[in-house]
């Protein structure tokens, strides 16, 4: 999918996001490569093949080679890039499942009935292209349930954090999200989970945001509740009570999909709680006092090494390093006994 999108209108668009895949696992640039050489040899197909000439007599012996410029070469091209590609597609559709949204159900384009759970790994960011067209990018440990049918496109985001990009079209899109819903029809939205509620955070078009009934239990239907139509650059809670309208702001990261990240302003301990998404060693403070240090600045959120050395040169803070984890904390000053870490 990535090949064709790199080769089609939306590369420049895609790029920063293409590039992010590629580096993220050294089995996605392999993949990408493999992808490409099949590509090449099947543009090989296509040398002039010479038509024989009508007048010739029936009888008359046609030799092989001077209808074509290299026949062996043809068919050797024929025999490896047909069952490679045959091949790449199957695995492809045994990977994928055939319940999964990206396999097309029917005739018409749509997945009919077609339900699918998308999920990434701890540290992993990953785009899902739905049938309808719509993309959902999930962030490092997400899930999201989809189901397509004929009338409706019905989501619901069971762990994590994503990105809904939907195509317009007549059927509502509809994501579920700490008791209450989104619906949207052809805009950009992000959709948390955030203890026992949700926020919604709208980049691009008009969404309505269903909270659920005062006191409804999980599970309650989700036509129930209050509806808070949002506009761009503005999010809102989902809670158990109502909702209360939000002013964009730095917590609300439209650049959150790609490695690099802008922060304005944003205290410390939000930075490392960001960056703890992607690590299997925590970065931490050693006094809770430090999370209020106010950061601003483009870093590598999936880098926790080289952000934490960013930190504590930036910050004047001493950094110290164990398999455990990565801790910032108040670099010694002269003359002061054992009243801070080392620096």
């Amino acid at each position: 999918m990535w090949f064709a999108l790199m080769r089609g209108p939306e590369a420049e668009t895609r790029r920063v996001e293409f590039e992010t895949w590629l580096a993220a696992d050294p089995a996605h640039r392999q993949a990408y490569s493999h992808i490409s050489e099949v590509f090449s040899l099947g543009k090989g197909l296509k040398s002039a093949v010479k038509v024989p000439d009508a007048r010739r007599p029936a009888g008359q012996p046609v030799v092989l080679a001077r209808m074509m410029g290299s026949p062996v070469l043809v068919l050797l091209l024929l025999l490896v890039s047909v069952p490679m590609l045959v091949g790449l597609t199957v695995a492809a559709m045994r990977a994928i499942g055939p319940g999964h949204p990206l396999i097309q159900a029917d005739g018409t384009g749509r997945a009919g009935g077609a339900e699918a759970s998308l999920t990434t790994s701890p540290g992993q960011v990953r785009t899902f292209r739905l049938a309808d067209g719509s993309r959902v990018i999930l962030d490092a440990g997400s899930r999201v349930r989809v189901m397509l049918s004929a009338e409706r496109r019905d989501l619901a985001l069971l762990r994590g954090r994503a990105r809904f990009v939907v195509a317009h079209e007549p059927r509502p899109f509809v994501v579920a999200a700490g008791g209450g819903s989104v619906l949207a029809r052809g805009t950009i939205f992000d959709v948390t989970l955030r203890g026992h509620g949700a926020s919604v955070a709208l980049i691009e078009g008009l969404v309505d945001v269903r909270q659920p009934a005062s006191g409804t239990a999980a599970g309650s239907p989700l036509e129930s509740g209050e509806v808070t139509r949002l506009t761009a650059g503005h999010g809102i809670a989902i809670s158990g009570g109502k909702g209360v309208v939000l002013q964009a702001t730095a917590v609300v990261q439209p650049d959150w999909p790609s490695d690099l990240r802008d922060f304005r302003n944003v205290p410390l301990r939000d930075l490392l709680a960001e960056a703890n998404r992607y690590s299997d060693r925590p970065l931490v403070l050693t006094e809770p006092h430090l999370g209020d240090l106010r950061v601003s600045g483009i870093f590598r959120v999936r880098e926790p090494a080289r952000l934490a050395a960013n930190l504590a040169e930036l910050l004047d803070l001493s950094l110290m390093e164990s398999p455990a984890g990565i801790a910032l904390g108040r670099r010694c000053r002269p003359r002061e006994k054992n009243s801070c870490p080392p620096s």
